[in-house]
């Protein structure tokens, strides 16, 4: 099977919009704030609003967990539930997997060794030496050499093998064990880069001093109740920030490492999965319900924002290929122009207003080539 590599640019007007908000102060909601600079005569600093990464790849990885068990694939406990705490430490680890590590839902020691394919005759050698040297007891030069590689590298290639097998969304969106320990062997923690990538939308070039961020009124009733009382008050005012702004969106997908470990270098690109081109395949279906149903932001259940795609570009390569940046309105000429200079098998797919296809026509195109270049 190939590879694909898939970026993503698009301009998107949003009106009325409350998708990314930070913290409360008193009864006032604000909205995410970044500062972008704006190149003249001289640069300029605007503060304007903005949706984090974050809150795109939370979205994209909440479709990827549906569309993964409906596809049968396997997805963590937490990850299913839209928790993607993806695998921080040793407790959220067992949380995850409690399910296929405890089948009779009992915990056990000999449990969590079989679970991560480990003889239990090694991992106990291991700990003898272990203990040994915790306890200052005389270890050979070997005995030291064995369990440094244990800890060092069986431990954390194991650990990331056996997550990749055992959740798609921590697969493709990548994990950080943060702890040290597993078992009170130090292993130092395990990282996985995500196999997608995303970040800020920001309002256009054009658009930035234009930008405002507008404070909304908004009030509880509860008066003619009998749940309030003459001396305690029967309505509740509160301010929610709103915006409206042509944002910039940029997505990109690797398929190279979906399925693959990467965090031990002797073991980088092993395979660690029979079902790698469906997994990029569930990642590309997901990918297209994101962007088609919009499926990302937060408080859309009362302040459900008014959306426009105004254009996009999707390139399609068999190697790594990015899309100019959209924050100027050259980005599609731009795009077209690079492709002329650099290409790896590189196709460009395009909406724009003027264009005789649909968005969805244009989406559902790009995503069906990347299909095509998985399954040579």
């Amino acid at each position: 099977m190939g590879d694909v590599f898939l970026s993503i640019r698009g301009r998107v007007l949003i009106n009325v919009e409350a998708l990314n908000m930070t913290e409360s102060v008193g009864n006032y909601v604000k909205h995410r704030r970044v500062p972008v600079i704006l190149p003249k005569e001289e640069y300029t600093t605007f503060f304007v609003p903005a949706i984090s990464g974050e809150a795109l790849a939370h979205g994209y990885q909440t479709v990827l967990a549906q569309e993964a068990e409906k596809k049968g694939l396997p997805v963590c406990k937490l990850c299913s539930q839209g928790i993607f705490l993806k695998s921080t430490n040793e407790e959220v680890f067992i949380k995850s997997f409690k399910h296929k590590i405890f089948p009779e839902k009992k915990e056990s020691e000999d449990d969590i060794i079989a679970f991560l394919g480990i003889s239990k005759e090694y991992w106990n050698n291991m700990v003898k030496i272990r203990d040994k040297m915790k306890k200052k007891k005389k270890t050979s030069k070997e005995e030291k050499e064995v369990l440094a590689e244990f800890e060092q590298k069986i431990l954390p290639h194991t650990i990331e093998k056996k997550i990749i097998e055992s959740c798609v969304v921590e697969d493709i969106g990548g994990f950080l064990y943060a702890e040290r320990t597993f078992r009170t062997f130090e292993m130092g923690g395990v990282r996985r880069t995500s196999n997608f990538y995303t970040g800020y939308m920001i309002p256009v070039k054009e658009s930035l001093e234009a930008v405002v961020i507008e404070p909304q009124l908004h009030s509880r009733y509860a008066l003619g109740t009998p749940f309030v009382r003459a001396e305690t008050r029967g309505q509740m005012i509160y301010y929610v920030e709103l915006s409206s702004a042509p944002y910039t969106f940029a997505f990109d997908f690797d398929s190279s490492y979906v399925g693959k470990t990467t965090f031990v270098y002797e073991h980088a690109g092993d395979v660690a999965v029979e079902d790698r081109a469906k997994r990029i395949n569930v990642a590309l279906d997901a990918l297209r319900k994101f962007i088609l149903e919009f499926m990302f932001g937060a408080k859309k259940t009362r302040f459900l924002p008014v959306v426009e795609w105004e254009s996009m570009v999707i390139a399609v390569s068999d190697d790594v290929w990015t899309v100019p940046s959209p924050f100027t309105v050259k980005y599609v000429e731009n795009a077209k122009r690079k492709l002329e200079k650099i290409s790896y098998n590189t196709k460009l797919h395009i909406y724009t207003k003027d264009s005789e296809k649909t968005l969805e026509e244009v989406v559902i195109e790009a995503i069906n080539d990347a299909k095509e270049r998985i399954e040579k």
